[in-house]
């Protein structure tokens, strides 16, 4: 019988109407990976980033801002790479993995604040799980959110 290889992603901790004021205050929020499958991962990497929309920056609708990781040992925020990427060209970016063995989890706590000159409208904030060396897509959330100046 051949192995399943899932694992589920989720983000938590949003607001109920989770709104993104360009300039603004960092917003925070959590990401759960969880190996639900019977298969191990041997390097699973987060990325985080917006989808583009129309109230984004030129050429290709980004939303840039300034991610921040939590590093548990030490308590302090650390900056974390925020991909502008189109296509599927952002899972190169996907860096530091760690092993995700059948049946664990891990959580990570980030922050995010997105920069001037974007418009109103509504994107997805995503989270990504890619495994390492190959940078696949291995599991996805997204979260429905308000870029409001």
């Amino acid at each position: 019988m051949a192995k399943t290889a899932r694992l589920t992603v989720g983000i938590t901790g949003l607001p109920a109407s989770p709104r993104f004021v360009p300039g603004g205050a960092p917003v925070e929020f959590t990401v759960t990976m969880r190996n639900t499958g019977d298969t191990d991962y041997p390097l699973i990497a987060p990325v985080i980033r917006f989808d583009q929309y129309d109230g984004g920056l030129a050429p290709l609708g980004s939303v840039a801002g300034r991610l921040e990781r939590l590093d548990p040992a030490t308590g302090r925020w650390q900056p974390a790479f925020l991909p502008q990427a189109s296509g599927m060209d952002f899972l190169l970016a996907a860096t530091g993995g760690a092993p995700l063995p059948k049946g664990a989890t891990t959580t990570i706590r980030y922050r995010i604040a997105v920069d001037t000159g974007l418009r109103a409208g509504v994107t997805e904030l995503q989270a990504y799980a890619v495994s390492q060396p190959a940078n696949q897509q291995a599991g996805m959330a997204a979260a429905k959110v308000t870029i409001a100046p």
